[in-house]
């Protein structure tokens, strides 16, 4: 199978906006076989956000460049530098003393078969399995919060007036890689056949989960598909920067959004003979053990009859003629004699916060 994925990203200004704040990585990394995926959203309520995204988009490919540990961590580190980045920028410029950004940045290794993240802001990272779209990060704003929790719908979510809030942000202070209220980080599997869309709110504001999941589960090529999502996000209003990256997991050949299963061995029985054998097993002995029943209940009828017909029986003659004479003078010791079957009658009777605005 050729494991090298399909990554591709695109951005838009948008219908109401007149700059494109938003940028994004779409590249190899390290390897044919992974790619660093990444989604950068300059908040535009403040001077510079075009500048913030761009500085942090240079400052993750700079750190990312070569592989110098784990990789979990290179990435919250590289998000780290990035933030400084533009915190050192602002203090060397005062005029973009409040530029900041959010972003999510994710490494695709099929070989691994794992995707590793991070996560700030409102931009998000979701995985499209077996015609399931999940949402793997956790927005950091006001309503974001709310719709995680189910107190919101995402109707709701979508069309509230406070949506652009944000909580967390790259770039308004310095920070350190084991802050507890900065990164958002995760790892988690990335099988044959899934595809991973990183996005802006410009594309989620706009479009609901299942138009994603539609667009996506279409017979489309990786590029078509962004099109065709920046497309449909424009004609619903476009109201902010739309930026969009996909990366397809290859499935093997004739398998598309399935969880690969264990490999038969040529060896093995076919599938179907391997789940009848357990059913003749549990069925051909209860028969057996029903005739053997059957033949011991009917010799045990024929010794009962074969017993009770003995029992009725005369004793013999010869017997009786034996002592004819003694009858009488020995009537009583042969009456208390135990009859021949008293050994059998015996044995019968004995028992068994921090709010920016976007």
């Amino acid at each position: 199978m050729n494991s090298t994925m399909h990554s591709a990203g695109q951005t838009d200004v948008g219908r109401s906006r007149q700059d494109n704040q938003d940028t994004f990585i779409s590249q190899p990394l390290w390897s044919a076989q992974s790619a660093l995926l990444v989604v950068i959203d300059g908040v535009g309520g403040y001077a510079g956000g075009a500048q913030a995204a761009a500085l942090a988009k240079e400052s993750i490919v700079q750190y990312m460049a070569s592989q110098t540990g784990d990789t979990l961590t290179m990435l919250r580190e590289a998000a780290v530098y990035a933030n400084n980045q533009i915190v050192r920028q602002k203090q060397e410029n005062p005029a973009l003393s409040r530029m900041c950004c959010v972003l999510t940045a994710a490494v695709a290794d099929a070989e691994t078969n794992k995707v590793l993240y991070v996560h700030v802001g409102d931009t998000r990272l979701y995985r499209l399995r077996q015609q399931q779209l999940e949402k793997l990060t956790h927005d950091h704003s006001l309503v974001g919060v709310r719709e995680d929790a189910n107190q919101l719908t995402e109707r709701e979510a979508m069309r509230h007036p406070r949506r652009n809030e944000i909580l967390r942000d790259v770039g308004s202070v310095k920070h350190r890689v084991d802050d507890p209220d900065f990164l958002e980080s995760g790892e988690t599997d990335f099988l044959p056949g899934d595809v991973l869309l990183l996005c802006s709110d410009g594309l989620t504001d706009m479009l609901t989960r299942a138009e994603v999941t539609t667009v996506l589960l279409s017979p489309l090529t990786v590029e078509e598909q962004l099109t065709e999502l920046i497309r449909q996000a424009n004609e619903k209003g476009g109201q902010d920067n739309i930026t969009v990256v996909l990366s397809r997991h290859p499935a093997p050949t004739g398998v598309t959004d399935e969880v690969p299963r264990q490999p038969v061995r040529t060896s093995d029985p076919p599938p179907d003979l391997v789940t009848r054998k357990p059913v003749q097993q549990v069925v051909v002995p209860p028969q057996r053990t029903w005739k053997r029943w059957v033949f011991v209940l009917g010799m045990l009828l024929v010794a009962s009859l074969g017993y009770l017909l003995w029992q009725r029986a005369p004793v013999p003659k010869t017997v009786q003629s034996a002592q004819p004479a003694a009858l009488d003078s020995t009537a009583s010791s042969t009456i208390t004699v135990p009859p021949a079957t008293s050994g059998i009658n015996s044995a019968i009777t004995q028992p068994d916060t921090i709010r920016r605005t976007r």
